[in-house]
């Protein structure tokens, strides 16, 4: 478990590649959900994740691109933000809702 406030891809930097960690932040497709989920792959799967880079930048980013938008689907639709108001943090919302977080 992480403590702390940690700068947003600071995790993915030590696992990615310089190049791919440049890619992600200038596309403007990814925002804090996707960052925030690519750090939280590294943290759990970095194994999974370089792998996933060895298979290519396009397979990595759109496997994020796929997550990013389902958690936010969720994450903002009016049962995730019922659930927030009912005092539920991300994970267990994305968890109520049956969203797989892992790699």
């Amino acid at each position: 478990m992480l403590t702390g406030q940690q700068q947003p891809l600071s995790i993915a930097a030590t696992v990615l590649k310089p190049t791919t960690m440049q890619a992600v932040r200038r596309s403007p497709s990814f925002h804090l959900q996707g960052w925030k989920i690519l750090d939280r792959w590294a943290f759990n799967s970095p194994e999974k994740l370089r792998a996933m880079e060895a298979q290519g930048e396009v397979i990595l980013l759109g496997r994020l691109l796929e997550q990013q938008i389902a958690e936010q689907e969720i994450l903002t639709s009016d049962a995730g933000l019922s659930q927030r108001r009912n005092g539920l943090v991300e994970h267990e919302i994305l968890a109520a809702n049956e969203i797989n977080t892992e790699l």
